[in-house]
């Protein structure tokens, strides 16, 4: 009888995910042994640790060490935590702080102007909406509910977000979305997109007129951290009617005015 080739259930394929899960799991541990045994650890050590052999620990942390989870040693014989996992850290704390210090801004917002105050921060090419306190007069077609996503190149918070890419990086999203249309507003071109990402930078805030949903205004500024990144965005969104010529100037300065204070707690400082 002939040999039948490998199907796709054979025993080969069926193993590929179970070895790299393996794979990601011993990883897992070799990082978790630092906490426990380290700051630094030899080679055999970690070996000793995992119980593994001395080749398949180097080949660990050769992977993990190129990605910058561990680096060597000044001596070059033992290993520490790499940079990217004080990164993976800093990333997680300010995710919890920055709800925790928005709230009270968002409020304060809220109760000033009447309108619905929201909290985003970048999740790839979307804007993810990880807070929201409605206003005085609750708006049932708003586009973004907490936990919802809305791409970054339409809305006030989505596009003050975007105003931390640069010229490079927009032409990337763009080329990767497409640049979809929810209303005759939406930004749809690379020129427009810089356009806007730039007029952001300058003045600290974006407006959105009707590019989401139909009858809805907003106006968003970006947050920055210690080093100046923009790490998420505060807007306050409502009836396009509420957002005219008599009222635009003075909730612009009460969004940027919180938007600079939540910065500084985040440690922005100006001119640094």
């Amino acid at each position: 009888m002939a040999k039948q080739p490998n199907s796709p259930s054979g025993s080969r394929t069926s193993r590929s995910p179970q070895v790299g899960v393996q794979s990601v799991s011993r990883a897992l541990d070799l990082l978790e042994v630092f906490p426990a045994h380290g700051p630094e650890l030899g080679l055999t050590t970690i070996a000793s640790q995992l119980n593994l052999n001395k080749a398949t620990a180097h080949r660990l942390l050769t992977t993990l060490a190129a990605r910058g989870y561990v680096q060597r040693s000044p001596s070059g014989h033992r290993y520490r935590l790499g940079s990217r996992v004080l990164d993976l850290g800093a990333y997680y704390e300010s995710q919890l702080d920055v709800r925790r210090i928005a709230l009270p801004f968002m409020l304060e917002m809220v109760e000033h102007t009447g309108d619905a105050a929201f909290l985003c921060i970048r999740e790839g090419d979307e804007a993810v909406c990880v807070e929201r306190v409605e206003g005085e007069h609750e708006v049932k077609i708003f586009a973004l509910r907490v936990g919802g996503r809305q791409p970054l190149h339409c809305g006030a918070a989505p596009r003050a977000l975007l105003a931390g890419l640069d010229d490079a990086e927009l032409e990337a999203y763009a080329a990767r979305t497409g640049l979809p249309a929810f209303t005759p507003n939406t930004l749809s071109t690379l020129e427009e997109l810089r356009a806007d990402a730039r007029r952001t930078r300058e003045q600290g805030y974006a407006l959105s007129d009707e590019d989401v949903t139909l009858g809805i205004a907003a106006i968003g500024a970006p947050i920055r951290d210690h080093s100046g990144q923009i790490i998420a965005s505060i807007s306050l969104s409502g009836l396009v009617t509420r957002f005219g010529p008599e009222r635009i100037a003075g909730l612009t300065e009460i969004v940027m005015s919180s938007a600079a204070r939540f910065s500084h707690q985040m440690g922005f400082r100006e001119g640094k």
